[in-house]
């Protein structure tokens, strides 16, 4: 609401509203901004009906601005065409930037009309510094609140139209990974597009807050873009976790997350990424697997990321009361909790991924040989056997207790 007219304006307000309330005039200014608004924004016209809707759109406007300009005390309110022109440019997808230009554009084409209609005013007749500043404050007022409530109901049809968009997936996603959507062509269509005759690789991530949830899509983006996959299929189950997958012609090289990881960390999360595997039944494999790993993951530490094909076994494995006992049969004094026994574990641990080399493990452990070697007779010690350069039943052990009993 903007302060009342000077008294003297009155009689020039109502025959100025009288004069351009003529349905010739309020058409001419119709044409006139939307000219302008199609000379700074050509695309307008290759968007089937937008052109007309927006002429509408800036005729209405202006009847129910000058149906106002001669009151007392402004009163705004958006025509409920441009609220129809919002929601559409929502329903269309188009960016909000090219609503927010339509008034940017109408708002200079106001500015010069104003111009023209002070510099007309017969001289003497009335103080054109008042008509500039009554035009100025409620154009002004009327443009800025347009915008506001504009730009308020594109969001909220946006917000829509990405809600349903996302449910729709999500639920052509549960349809896959379920068996009861199994043609590929049928499958991508549902999927919007993403492509199933290719390599898929599943991502799973999971917070421990669900209110912490916004930090999981950013996160995927990031992950996505260092395993070098565009497009990415991503889907919100709702709750703490985020799905994604990442579509590629040939298996990706997910060696380099590993020196990524402590970058990519974030607090809280942890992610599980399935093998590379081909076709809808990858599509399927790869979410498992993902899901899986994320049993052998820990937040906050350099084990938030795991990749499914380096814990495999652990992960088929699982850790049951018989697994357990595995364990515990094969490191006996080895699975203690003190530090010195850890550091034992850790060193056995090296040694027999190198395949049995005292050297590869020092340089793994950056420490010296001879320490290898004397922690390997610890360990022999312990155990009460030799060490072997291949001991699949150990290494099995060790890799149990690193994931799942590790801090215990």
């Amino acid at each position: 609401m903007s302060a009342s007219e000077p008294s003297d304006l009155a009689p020039w307000l109502l025959t100025y509203v009288a004069e351009q309330a003529q349905p010739e005039q309020v058409d001419a200014w119709a044409d006139r901004v939307t000219a302008a608004i199609l000379r700074e924004m050509p695309e307008v016209a290759l968007v089937d009906g937008l052109d007309e809707e927006l002429r509408a759109t800036v005729r209405d406007h202006w009847v129910a601005f000058l149906g106002d300009f001669a009151q007392p005390e402004q009163h705004f309110h958006l025509p409920e065409r441009a609220r129809r022109l919002s929601v559409d440019i929502a329903d269309r997808q188009l960016p909000l930037e090219s609503l927010i230009r339509f008034y940017r554009v109408a708002q200079q084409e106001v500015w010069a009309y104003v111009s023209e209609v002070i510099r007309a005013l017969p001289p003497g007749e009335i103080d054109r510094a008042d008509v500039l500043m009554y035009f100025w404050n409620r154009a002004g007022v009327w443009l800025d609140q347009s915008i506001t409530e504009s730009i308020d109901t594109y969001q909220a049809a946006r917000a829509q139209v990405l809600a349903g968009a996302a449910a729709q997936r999500f639920e052509s996603v549960r349809s896959v990974l379920a068996g009861e959507l199994t043609d590929p062509r049928e499958a991508s269509a549902a999927l919007g597009g993403y492509p199933i005759s290719v390599h898929h690789t599943a991502v799973v991530l999971s917070v421990g807050d669900a209110e912490q949830a916004g930090v999981l899509e950013p996160l995927a983006a990031e992950l996505a873009r260092h395993i070098g996959a565009a497009k990415p299929l991503v889907v919100k189950p709702g709750g703490r976790q985020l799905w994604m997958w990442l579509a590629t012609r040939d298996e990706p090289d997910l060696a380099g997350l590993a020196a990524s990881a402590a970058d990519l960390r974030r607090d809280s999360v942890v992610a599980g990424i399935g093998s590379a595997t081909p076709n809808i039944a990858g599509f399927v494999a790869s979410h498992r697997e993902a899901q899986g790993t994320l049993r052998v993951t820990v937040p906050d530490t350099d084990s938030w990321l795991a990749v499914y094909a380096a814990v495999e076994l652990p992960v088929l494995l699982g850790c049951s009361p018989e697994v357990d006992r595995f364990m515990a049969r094969q490191l006996g004094p080895l699975a203690g909790d003190e530090e010195s026994v850890a550091r034992i574990r850790e060193t056995l641990t090296a040694y027999l991924d190198s395949g049995g080399s005292a050297e590869d493990a020092a340089r793994a452990l950056v420490v010296h040989r001879n320490t290898i070697r004397y922690r390997l007779t610890q360990a022999e010690d312990l155990l009460g056997r030799p060490v072997g350069r291949i001991d699949p039943e150990l290494a099995v052990a060790l890799r149990h207790h690193a994931l799942f009993h590790r801090g215990r």
